[in-house]
């Protein structure tokens, strides 16, 4: 897996800003969304800077669809965010040996505007939600 994601090839408007960088890789401000087909649904979200930082990544709605994360204005208002067209919303994925033990950061989303290619991780007040939600459920 690594290998593919090392000779990512990007246009400078593919370029996603993180002004405050990710919390934990503070100084890693750029980065790129990167669709791998035989992966979906999971996406890839891979340093500009340092191509071996990368993280994976989903819309939570899709294994969450009630998923809603209570966010202050101003944290939307910080991305210049107007209206719920401009946002794209991503959360960090654990993907594990055993899907079933695979979890999701529904606690800290990321924000994305996709209008002006800025973000930033979101760390929620909401106790409704932690670091590690299942992605898959037992039937």
């Amino acid at each position: 897996m690594a290998a593919f994601l090392q000779n990512v090839v990007f246009a400078e408007n593919d370029i996603i800003s993180f002004p405050a960088g990710i919390p934990g890789f503070e100084t890693m401000k750029r980065f790129v969304i990167v669709n791998v087909p035989e992966y979906a649904p999971f996406e890839w979200m891979v340093s500009v800077d340092d191509k071996h930082l990368r993280f994976a990544v989903v819309n939570p709605m899709l294994f969450a669809p009630d998923y809603s994360p209570n966010m202050r204005k101003e944290q939307l208002s910080a991305l210049g965010i107007e209206k719920p067209e401009d946002i794209l919303i991503y959360v960090i994925v654990t993907i594990r040996e055993n899907p079933l033990e695979s979890t999701a950061n529904l606690s800290g989303p990321i924000l994305i505007n996709k209008t002006r290619r800025i973000a930033e991780q979101i760390i929620l007040e909401d106790d409704r939600y932690t670091t590690q939600e299942p992605i898959l459920r037992k039937k």
